[in-house]
């Protein structure tokens, strides 16, 4: 799917920094998690905006678990329970096909062998878009569009909610917020790229 000299050249901040860290700084404060984790550094015009660009709008679907699955070589079955992907509104996904989240969680899962579970954190909302918004402004507008639709189902897990790219941070705190109040268990995330 990569050449080796894209593979090696894409910048990576490490699936594993000490916390806190830039990435969760983003975060910290504003929900109780145990651990945030992000593939690849972001930037405007990078190589990796052109990957995200790929998998998000191009149909490149097989790019992102392929990218999921480099991730998941890094995770072993007992660090997680479950793996959830950021959900999309059915509007979205109907128009675009398919979930670039799911994408990239089942390539982790596959990999992991940590379950994959889709159909429990749905989006119930659709939003416009978030690009221009500061974090505050994000979160407003995100705050009642996810849904846990069976809380019993995640009680007590050790969480991974997966999403393709991290700005602020909201769409993360968001979502994260109805899994807080839907389980007793640890929730962790994890974006493909994250923005410094």
């Amino acid at each position: 799917m990569l050449c080796t000299a894209c593979r090696f050249e894409l910048p990576k901040p490490g699936l594993f920094l000490e916390q806190p860290n830039w990435i969760s700084h983003k975060l910290d404060g504003l929900i109780e998690y145990d651990r945030v984790h992000a593939y690849f550094l972001f930037s405007e015009g990078g190589k990796v905006q052109h990957l995200l660009h790929q998998i998000k709008y191009k149909g490149q679907e097989k790019l992102g678990e392929y990218l999921g699955a480099c991730i998941g070589r890094s995770f072993t079955r007992q660090e997680y329970d479950v793996i959830i992907p950021m959900p999309l509104h059915p509007s979205r996904r109907r128009e675009r096909g398919y979930n670039q989240a799911a994408c990239i969680a089942k390539g982790i899962a596959r990999e992991s062998g940590i379950p994959f579970l889709e159909d429990n954190l749905v989006r119930n909302k659709q939003v416009s878009s978030l690009i221009g918004l500061n974090r505050a402004e994000r979160y407003a507008t995100l705050e009642e569009a996810f849904e846990v639709l069976k809380p019993d189902e995640l009680d007590g897990l050790r969480i991974l909610l997966v999403d393709d790219t991290m700005t602020t941070g909201a769409t993360f705190l968001a979502a994260g917020a109805k899994i807080k109040a839907a389980s007793t268990g640890k929730l962790s995330f994890l974006a493909l790229a994250a923005l410094k």
